[in-house]
């Protein structure tokens, strides 16, 4: 609980955010983090890659903003990152929270890829190619897209979730003009088999895609145009399903709970009508 004589910027906070760009000098990158999260008592996870980052930090919301501006002033290439910054509470007053968030250190790592999109090789992995990822929409132009589906009824759409089971199954984009294809995966390295071995459901279709905060749709897309012709008309929710919370508190065509900051940690819409049962708490 908030103390009432506090600011909001001492308020606890989340901060998501990834960034797919050029980056020459890993460990200066690297260093940069490591100083700046340590000076401002961030924790979290950050990986690097020489594709770009990804970033869940927790800490106090000025400490978060501080960090936001000091980036993008060192390095003018985040400055159009999408940063989604969030109230929460504070793990440091429950081990329980701390433990299932996440936040009990600070994890900065280089690796190959932001996100391990498959567990076997691919000739062209997609974060070579993420400039040919599927085209963003904001979150009311992905809405507008689903209510002309929903009043058409053309069938010549499909939604694809990209999150794990555990995410969909407690929440998912829905209406009964249009379909929502939900691979049922454990783990997003599985995805690239299931588009592989449901591609026929998908091409020829216009597909919209959608995970939690956009990293995931960002690769995966990509990976499906790369199959070339039928996969050429593929659309991402820009900011992910919290930035369509954002915009339709109400909740929109978005149907019970969505996990955030991938931590299993789920935020309830207003409008939840009990898609499923949470079997993890926070």
């Amino acid at each position: 609980m908030t103390n009432n004589n506090t600011t909001k910027d001492d308020e606890y906070g989340i901060l998501l955010y990834y960034n797919y760009t050029n980056i020459p000098n890993l460990t200066d990158l690297s260093t940069f983090y490591t100083t700046n999260c340590t000076s401002l008592s961030l924790l979290g996870r950050i990986r690097l890659s020489p594709h770009g980052v990804n970033a869940t930090i927790g800490g106090q919301l000025s400490s978060l903003k501080q960090h936001i501006t000091q980036l993008t002033q060192n390095y003018p290439s985040f400055t159009s990152t999408d940063f989604k910054l969030s109230t929460s509470t504070n793990p440091k007053n429950n081990n329980k929270i701390a433990q299932e968030t996440g936040f009990t250190s600070l994890s900065i790592r280089i690796v190959k890829q932001l996100v391990t999109f498959t567990s076997r090789p691919i000739p062209n992995p997609p974060e070579l190619s993420i400039s040919n990822a599927g085209q963003h929409l904001s979150a009311r132009e992905f809405h507008s897209v689903l209510e002309t589906a929903r009043d058409s009824g053309k069938q010549n759409l499909v939604l694809l979730d990209a999150r794990n089971l555990y995410e969909t199954r407690i929440g998912k984009f829905c209406s009964p003009n249009f379909e929502t294809l939900d691979p049922k995966i454990r783990q997003y390295s599985d995805l690239s088999n299931w588009v592989d071995d449901n591609s026929e459901k998908i091409r020829g279709k216009q597909i919209l895609m959608y995970c939690t905060g956009g990293i995931r749709c960002e690769v995966a897309s990509a990976y499906i145009k790369s199959k070339g012709e039928g996969f050429e008309n593929v659309f991402q929710l820009y900011g992910g399903i919290q930035r369509y919370m954002e915009e339709f508190p109400e909740g929109g065509f978005f149907k019970g709970k969505n996990f955030v900051f991938d931590h299993r940690k789920p935020m309830q819409l207003l409008s939840d009508v009990g898609v499923g049962v949470p079997r993890v708490r926070g």
